[in-house]
Parts: C-alpha cells; structure tokens; sequence
C-alpha cells in the first residue's frame, strides 16, 4: 500500500508538472505576406508593400527621397500589458537592400514608449556589404531588469512594461553622403513577432493520466478499509 501510494504521488507530480509548464506563445505577427498590416510611418510616401523578395514573400521596403529619418510604428496588436501578457521578446527580420555612397550605418534598433516610460534596443551593427540578406533581429524583454541591449530612457522599465503604447523600429538605418537623389537607399523588414508565455492547458492525454492515477489510488484504499 505505501509504495502504490508513492508512485500514485509521484505520478500526480509529474502530470502537474507538465500542466503547469510554460509554453511560447505568439502574441502579434507581421508577416507582410499581404499588405502592410496597419504599419504606418512619419515619412509614408517612403513605405512600401512589396510582395515578393521578403522572407519569404511579401516584406515592408523603405525607398529613401528625402533627408529625413523614416521609422515604422506598430500596429495596436503590438500594444498593450507587456507584463500580463508574459511578453518574453520582440523581434523582426531587417535587409539593407541596396546603397550607394554610404556614410555612415546605425545599429538595429527598437523603442518601446509609453505612460509609464520609455526604453530603446540596440542590438548588432549590420553587415557592411549589401545587399545584407535578412537577418533576425531579437530583444529580450522581462519584468525585474532590463535585458541586455535595452537602456530606459524616461520613467522605469516596470511601468514601461505596464503599458506599451508605442513600438517603433528604425527602419533607416544607412546614413547617405551627397544630396537626395544623388544615391540609392533601400531597406526593408519582415516577419515582426510579439512572444510572450501563457500556462499551458492540461491536454487530454495528462488529465486522463490524472484521473486513472486517482481512482487507482481509490480503489487499493477501499480494497484495504476494513
């Protein structure tokens, strides 16, 4: 009797244990494959949906014709309790396409905004040969301390976290020598991802496991009351 007991026990862990794991999951995606998804941009004449040449498919392109700075801002599925949503990072896909007479190239970057705060990561420098190919781009993101790469810039990260109400991306990243039209800058990103974690659901196979572990114990003890 003690050592069905034991087992039952140590089967009823294992099956709690694997109920109450944390799993990954997509909060928001772009993807692009069909149009700009709500993206929108402080210099619009300058975006673009292009269908293919993404990856895969279609991808959000940057055509440089002025001599401002263009950044792309998120739509609200971005936006929102960070902290309740479990949010574990934000990350995108960049290509500089193509550029001539470069002067000067910015790292990958992020800025998180809102009531509470802002922050801003800066991950790697690009390549400096173009086009670059699409490479991923990652920010950690939890509740305590700022990962790596992130730095507050107003407010705290904690209220920050608390609501997000901007997610903005540079998507400018090459600074050109010359004067507008005497060079080529193109860039683009794709598939932005919003990852957070949710308790997973106890699956069929582990609640039936539960329930015939807890009338086997029922049924040895009956068997045993005098």
């Amino acid at each position: 009797m003690r050592h069905t007991l034991r087992y039952g026990l140590i089967a009823l862990a294992m099956v709690g244990f694997t109920c109450s794991e944390a799993e990954a999951d997509v909060v928001a995606s772009s993807t692009f494959d069909a149009g700009l998804g709500g993206w929108t941009s402080n210099t619009p004449s300058q975006i673009a949906w292009q269908s293919n040449g993404g990856n895969p498919d279609g991808y959000l392109r940057f055509t440089d014709a002025t001599g401002d700075s263009t950044v792309v801002w998120a739509p609200s599925s971005f936006l929102g309790n960070y902290a309740s949503l479990g949010v574990s990072s934000i990350s995108f896909d960049d290509n500089i396409i193509d550029e001539t007479l470069v002067g000067s190239v910015g790292q990958y970057e992020i800025d998180l905004s809102g009531p509470g705060g802002s922050a801003t990561f800066l991950g790697n420098q690009p390549p400096s040969t173009y086009p670059t190919g699409w490479i991923t781009v990652t920010a950690a993101i939890s509740t305590g301390v700022p990962p790596s790469g992130w730095t507050v810039n107003s407010g705290t990260w904690a209220g920050l976290l608390a609501n997000v109400t901007e997610v903005q991306i540079p998507i400018e990243l090459v600074t050109n020598s010359g004067s507008t039209g005497t060079y080529i800058d193109i860039e683009g990103i794709d598939n932005v991802t919003l990852t957070g974690s949710s308790a997973s659901t106890p699956e069929p196979a582990s609640l039936s496991l539960m329930f015939t572990v807890v009338l086997g114990l029922a049924w040895r003890l009956r068997r045993r009351t005098p």
